[in-house]
């Protein structure tokens, strides 16, 4: 209920109480403005179907989000298996040219790991490794061949063949030798 505003009547705070009665009663409502207000009738109807298009959003938007996140998780899955393939190739290239200079597999396979995740320190090491090892066989095959007699028996029966040959084996022998020290 709305309350009749006094100040609109002249004199009301001077009045006694019977003129203030007889001046309330006498005072005359003006009627209220209802441009642009909304019947309540009409108000509830527009709300209603309101609230009914907003569960419908909310149900389509649910569906939408679902289908989003199931999009979602199969991109990472495929991501995830592309990241796994790709980094196999690469293991797998890099272990080919290690086995391709002379590596054993497994030592292969463990530099091409480490040098994939990056960790160069290990790569370093391994490939130390890789070499003292080629420089101890390379040096335990010269030591094998000086064993070895020339070949030919030696005697002066026109046997220039096994001289030949002797002599340049003795000449790759102290190419080696040359070589080994290279590595020392």
């Amino acid at each position: 209920m709305a309350k009749i505003d006094v100040t609109k009547i002249e004199g009301y705070a001077e009045m006694s109480a019977e003129d203030k009665l007889k001046a309330l009663e006498a005072f005359e409502m003006p009627d209220p403005d209802f441009t642009g207000w909304v019947k309540k009738d009409v108000f509830d109807k527009k709300a209603s179907e309101a609230a009914g298009y907003k569960k419908q959003l909310d149900a389509s938007k649910t569906d939408e989000q679902k289908a989003k996140e199931e999009t979602d998780a199969r991109m990472k899955e495929l991501q995830e298996k592309v990241d796994s393939l790709e980094k196999e190739k690469l293991v797998s290239t890099y272990k080919a040219k290690y086995l391709a200079q002379g590596m054993d597999e497994k030592l292969a396979a463990d530099t091409a790991e480490a040098l994939q995740k990056g960790d160069h320190e290990k790569v370093f090491a391994n490939e130390k490794a890789f070499l003292d090892a080629l420089a101890k066989k390379i040096k335990a095959d010269a030591l094998g061949e000086l064993d070895k007699p020339p070949m030919g028996d030696g005697d002066d029966k026109g046997d220039n063949i096994g001289k030949t040959l002797g002599a340049r084996k003795a000449a790759s022998m102290k190419a080696a030798k040359e070589t080994l020290k290279n590595f020392q």
